[in-house]
């Protein structure tokens, strides 16, 4: 069963970004779907389980984007 998050980055701020974003949580077991937008600074997630959110969290904060939950 999957779950969704939206989680904030307020890095966020154009369409390289959006796509660095889901290029880097594509690599992320447990995430199936990662929608990004850039004008409100959201990316929503679906995941399968907190290990996968944890993860998604961690390399968000790696590549420059760290979060809050939305």
């Amino acid at each position: 069963m999957s779950k969704h998050a939206k989680l904030v980055a307020q890095d966020i701020s154009c369409s390289h970004c959006a796509m660095t974003i889901k290029r880097e949580l594509g690599s992320v077991e447990g995430i199936s779907s990662v929608n990004v937008d850039v004008p409100t600074k959201t990316i929503d997630l679906e995941y399968t389980d907190d290990k996968a959110l944890q993860e998604a969290k961690r390399v968000l904060e790696d590549i420059g984007y760290p979060v809050t939950q939305g």
